[in-house]
């Protein structure tokens, strides 16, 4: 309310922590734990595509899904601060490795350490001086490329 205008927030805090909480007891009957915190939530330099550690069996292959959705689900209520990641990760669920698993975790370390976020939703339109955007001719950006219609298209009406 900075501007004065009254605004609303949609906060996962809830949810968020139970998710973390029911991640934590089932990764403890598989002998893992969480980390205590995490500023990112991948790994530094971490390339899921270049992946090489062992093949998940297929019941952690269907915990790996389960965990994908919840956190497509967590995305979906407004933590978009996790799309990127959870859209990288979800590529894998059909073949996840071991090391896929191990940065869902990661994910679910930096959210039991950022439960609090909120979306804060200002109703008020910005104001935007449209002259501090230069003006550009893009009418010749292609040049004199055409697009290609084949000869058999039907006429446009």
């Amino acid at each position: 309310m900075l501007n004065g205008v009254t605004t609303y927030a949609l906060s996962m805090s809830q949810y968020v922590q139970e998710s973390v909480k029911n991640v934590e007891k089932e990764i403890n009957k598989r002998g893992l734990a969480l980390a205590k915190c995490v500023k990112l939530q991948f790994t530094t330099n971490y390339c899921p595509e270049l992946d090489g550690s062992k093949d998940s069996s297929v019941d952690d292959a269907v915990y790996y899904q389960s965990l994908i959705g919840i956190l497509r689900w967590i995305v979906e209520m407004g933590r978009i601060d996790i799309n990127m990641e959870v859209s990288s990760m979800s590529t894998f669920v059909a073949a996840p490795r071991y090391g896929h698993f191990l940065q869902l975790l990661q994910i679910f370390v930096y959210l039991k350490c950022h439960h609090a976020v909120r979306l804060v939703f200002d109703p008020s339109y910005p104001e935007i001086d449209d002259t501090q955007f230069e003006r550009k001719d893009w009418s010749g950006f292609y040049g004199s490329e055409k697009e290609h219609v084949p000869e058999n298209s039907p006429k446009p009406k």
